[in-house]
């Protein structure tokens, strides 16, 4: 009995030990389980928090993205866009139900189809490039990539899509290919040649540099400016070059010489320009290159003729005061002679021998007016007097009260004459020969003469009105050649109007006339404004 009292005892003290190590045991795991459930939930709200913010991070992409995103279920009913798809389409979606069928543009509408195939065999789409139907701006044509959204079960349960739209890009790469071609016309079309280098090497010419040089285009590819340049000329170029480089200068130019493929040199007229990087470092440089060979040639040509006519001008004038000097000389003599015979043999002479002396002195006097006219004539466009200020009413009033004036003769101003910058004794010769001429022919018992000016674009244009006998128009150009007369008379010499012409054209301008016989002539002539103050 004793021996099972013991048995239980032990027993007991076994399931007792059992117990509190199973209790200890069960402690430890409830220690751990509420350990590992307090790190659950910190875990869960991190990853709420996480989600939260997630979701936010991604509404905010989703309605700041610059481009349109669509999503739709799988038969097009759009479900959800983005503020720049509302304002693509045209469409709210909350007021409106919304198919993308619908805003296939219906010429491209085999194209759609292709790819919403390609997108439901394939789980994506890139680049498709089509035109669509908006409510408000009418066709327009975009730029899209699209993927499928799957569920669960790998299922596909929608689509998305980001849209751009590229209407006006593409607008801008057609003008921009249609003004390029245009260039590129320009450039090959050109009369200039031009080349494009980089540090010295040719990258590209024109059809008109190409035949310059005598090279195809292969063969100036092939090559750098200095091998088509003479060595001497070219440190200038190369000069010049390093400054561009360094950015002291954009453009320059320069005359220089060019080595054609034969070996031949020309010259040519080189213009330089910089194309620079937006660091402002040398992208490549544009030059124009023109042959001015032939130029060159006729500049030292016209300059030879310039100083031959120079020379001979003053041959011609030296030699004018010469000969008059010479003429002048024994006409002095011969006046002298004649005036003195008459004077000594008055008594002796009859009437005839009288009128025949009287009509030797007048035409020597009238030798010696020519030969001041030809002196006048002569020297109008020689006379380099420092340009001023003219004032015309003061000078047309000074040679009214200087000159003589028959008592039956009139003369008016009937406009203000304008002050102009010229030489006073040029214009004073210019109106006093144009009045005096009005006086001497005038046939009429009461001569009227009347001066007026009007301005006429570019220039001011003068006439001077009489009412003398007229001149018949077959001699309306012949007056103003020297030595042209109409008359017999002693005193005319044929050379007042051509120095009137003369100095016209110095102040480039023209003057003709118009005049019936019988009732008078009015002489008109232009200076040009320009001129005036």
């Amino acid at each position: 009995m004793s021996n099972e009292l013991e048995i239980l005892q032990r027993a007991l003290q076994r399931e007792k030990a059992a117990r509190k190590q199973a209790e200890q045991i069960l402690e430890g795991k409830s220690r751990e389980l509420y350990e590992l459930t307090q790190e659950l939930k910190n875990v869960n709200t991190k990853l709420q928090e996480g989600l939260t913010e997630k979701s936010s991070e991604l509404q905010g992409v989703f309605e700041n993205l610059v481009d349109a995103y669509v999503l739709m279920d799988i038969s097009g009913n759009v479900i959800k866009m983005n503020d720049a798809a509302n304002e693509l389409f045209g469409y709210d979606i909350d007021k409106e139900h919304l198919n993308v069928l619908s805003l296939i543009y219906e010429e491209d509408y085999q194209y759609a189809m292709s790819s919403f195939q390609k997108l439901v065999t394939k789980g994506s789409f890139s680049d498709y490039q089509a035109r669509v139907n908006t409510k408000h701006k009418g066709v327009r044509t975009v730029h899209i990539n699209a993927s499928l959204i799957y569920g669960k079960k790998n299922q596909p349960i929608a689509a998305q899509g980001i849209v751009r739209d590229i209407t006006e890009e593409l607008e801008q790469k057609r003008i921009f290919e249609e003004q390029k071609k245009q260039l590129s016309a320009i450039v090959e079309n050109s009369s200039l040649g031009i080349a494009l280098t980089q540090f010295g090497k040719i990258l590209q010419t024109n059809k008109a540099f190409q035949n310059l040089l005598g090279y195809t285009n292969e063969e100036l590819l092939q090559k750098e400016v200095k091998d088509i340049s003479v060595k001497e000329e070219f440190k200038e170029s190369a000069e010049n070059m390093q400054k561009m480089n360094d950015g002291e200068i954009d453009t320059f130019s320069v005359n220089k010489k060019y080595v054609k493929k034969n070996g031949t040199i020309f010259w040519a007229k080189t213009n330089v320009a910089a194309v620079r990087n937006t660091d402002g470092s040398i992208k490549y440089q544009v030059a124009l290159i023109e042959d001015i060979t032939e130029q060159l040639e006729f500049e030292k040509q016209r300059d030879r003729l310039v100083k031959n006519l120079e020379k001979s001008n003053k041959e011609l004038n030296d030699y004018a005061h010469i000969v008059s000097h010479d003429l002048k000389s024994p006409l002095r003599s011969m006046n002298a002679l004649l005036t003195w015979l008459k004077e000594d043999y008055e008594e002796i002479l009859d009437e005839n021998a009288h009128h025949s002396l009287n009509m030797l002195i007048k035409k020597v006097d009238k030798m010696d007016l020519l030969i001041d006219g030809i002196l006048r004539y002569s020297s109008i466009d020689k006379i380099n007097q420092p340009q001023q200020k003219v004032i015309l009413n003061t000078v047309v009033t000074d040679i009214i009260d200087v000159i003589h004036i028959p008592s039956h003769i009139s003369i008016e101003i009937l406009t203000e004459l304008p002050s102009i910058e010229g030489d006073t004794f040029r214009l004073q010769q210019l109106f006093q020969n144009l009045i005096n001429n009005a006086i001497k022919y005038n046939d009429k018992e009461k001569g009227v003469i009347t001066i007026s000016c009007e301005q006429k674009n570019e220039f001011w244009e003068f006439s001077i009105t009489d009412n003398g006998p007229g001149i018949s128009k077959k001699y309306h150009d012949k007056i103003f050649q020297i030595f042209q007369t109409l008359d017999d008379k002693n005193e005319s010499t044929g050379v007042g109007l051509s120095i009137v012409k003369k100095i016209v054209d110095v102040y480039e301008g023209k003057i003709w006339l118009d005049s019936i016989e019988g009732e008078g002539t009015t002489f008109y002539f232009t200076l040009k404004n320009n001129s005036f103050l």
